[in-house]
């Protein structure tokens, strides 16, 4: 894995993390008032690992991260 710099306020180059983090935000975070960073990392973990396993995404044709992951190991 490495890590890759975009250009600033360039959406487009990055827009698959972009909008991980928009559904993070809206789906999540902001849906909580977090009492402590415990228990928000706590409930974001869930949240991710619901957004991988029962999330159906658009872009993966309406499968979840993870249904696509077993399929593509397949093929």
């Amino acid at each position: 894995m490495e890590q890759e710099y975009t250009t600033p306020y360039t959406p487009e180059q990055n827009g698959m993390i972009g909008r991980f983090f928009r559904s993070l935000k809206e789906e999540c975070v902001w849906q909580h008032r977090f009492k402590s960073r415990d228990e928000a990392f706590v409930i974001i973990a869930e949240w991710i690992d619901q957004y991988h396993t029962e999330r159906p995404h658009s872009a993966l044709g309406y499968q979840t991260p993870e249904e696509f992951r077993k399929e593509w190991k397949v093929a």
